[in-house]
């Protein structure tokens, strides 16, 4: 049988590069498979990764254009048909979050008669209540409002037609998988996950004990970090903790830092807090490996939060089995995936982020490091996530 699989996704860019995309091309290409990727320049920016033939369209920069008539999938359609020999191909595979390039990858199909695999990483419905735009489309609110409303429901209309036409869709949380499932039933869970090459644990002894937190953080987390705050002012206050051996460091974006700054003040905790910088990504596992905590913040999903939000930093941390403490629990599919792992706690009160923090606390007093027991992380590997994929097309292609 021939395995020629044609992945047509948004720009790949740094620094992550897309790992989910190029680990599952690194794991085909292993297998055998022929890949090649359509996809946009990030900024012009031509990549410089030796995996597969990438073929990289110019970025689109007419923005009323494609917002108005799609016509950022139709330039996309167009240079791919140029591009590609995709007569040549067995199976079409579209990774997307929200929405680009579905309908380019979905026309593709019909014009060659391919089966097609949708890969949804985010959709709208993950916010729940909150608003996932991040900028005005027109500074007025109420005119915003109702753009929002209308520029939605289309998007989603046209995603959801793409998705009927789809011969599977993959998603990666158990409430996206419901959620998609009511437009193809055929749709499948295949988590996020972390590279079991880069992400695996070592024992580092460290003159303190640090909890930190590693990754953005977005103005709804705004109650997640009090907890925290409050359980480390209670065990400094109690003695149990010494105010010397504690480190807390956020490595962070802008808003971010002026948050826990205003924080680390209203706790009196500036001795012990530190802001920096986003870590770069090659110094990434070192820190990890350094931490005696790492910190998850999120939202519960039944206080109007979002769903199925299981960020790449889980499963990192997973990786390198370092104790995880998620803040707020999601009470939903992350809560659910720390208890089945063992991979450390989703809190909800005070007191149980004392208990949490005093042991790990005692164990790094006892062995200089902390290493959580968890189990089952293999599941998590985006190497299993790349077979899963391959046995997904290889049924797919057969049909």
């Amino acid at each position: 049988m021939n395995k020629r699989v044609l992945i047509v996704c948004e720009a790949i860019a740094p620094p992550a590069f897309s790992p989910r995309v190029i680990t599952l091309v690194e794991g085909l290409l292993l297998k055998g498979w022929h890949c090649e990727i359509v996809t946009e320049m990030d900024n012009n920016q031509p990549l410089d990764l030796d995996i597969c033939a990438i073929h990289q369209m110019p970025t689109y920069h007419h923005l009323i254009a494609d917002k108005l008539f799609g016509a950022k999938e139709k330039a996309l359609v167009r240079f791919a048909r140029e591009r590609v020999d995709i007569d040549k191909f067995d199976i079409i595979f579209c990774a997307s979050y929200y929405y680009f390039p579905l309908q380019a990858a979905a026309q593709l199909a019909r014009i060659y008669h391919l089966p097609l695999i949708v890969d949804l990483r985010d959709i709208v419905e993950q916010w729940g209540e909150l608003d996932y735009y991040t900028r005005s489309f027109t500074g007025i609110q109420w005119i915003d409002n109702i753009v929002k409303k209308i520029y939605t429901a289309r998007n989603m209309n046209q995603r959801n037609r793409v998705l009927r036409q789809a011969t599977a869709v993959t998603t990666v949380s158990p409430w996206h998988q419901k959620t998609l499932a009511q437009y193809n039933d055929k749709t499948y869970l295949i988590y996020n996950g972390f590279d079991a090459n880069t992400f695996y644990p070592r024992a580092v002894k460290t003159p303190t004990f640090d909890i930190n937190f590693i990754g953005k953080y977005y103005s709804h987390y705004a109650k997640c970090p009090t907890l925290l705050f409050e359980a480390i002012q209670d065990l400094i206050r109690e003695k149990k903790v010494k105010r010397d051996d504690l480190h807390v460091n956020f490595y962070t974006n802008a808003i971010g830092q002026q948050t826990f700054e205003n924080l680390s003040k209203k706790y009196a905790l500036e001795q012990i807090v530190s802001v920096h910088n986003y870590i770069p990504r090659s110094e990434l596992i070192n820190y990890m490996h350094y931490s005696s905590i790492l910190l998850i913040l999120t939202t519960s999903c039944k206080q109007n939060g979002t769903h199925g939000m299981m960020g790449t930093k889980f499963y990192e941390i997973l990786g390198v089995e370092k104790p995880c403490l998620c803040l707020n629990s999601d009470e939903e599919c992350l809560a659910d995936a720390i208890e089945q792992t063992n991979a450390g706690l989703a809190a909800t009160q005070v007191d149980e982020v004392k208990d949490f923090i005093l042991t790990k606390y005692y164990e790094w007093l006892k062995n200089g490091y902390t290493r959580q027991a968890v189990v089952n992380k293999e599941q998590f590997t985006r190497q299993h996530e790349a077979a899963q994929f391959e046995q997904l097309f290889i049924q797919c292609i057969q049909r």
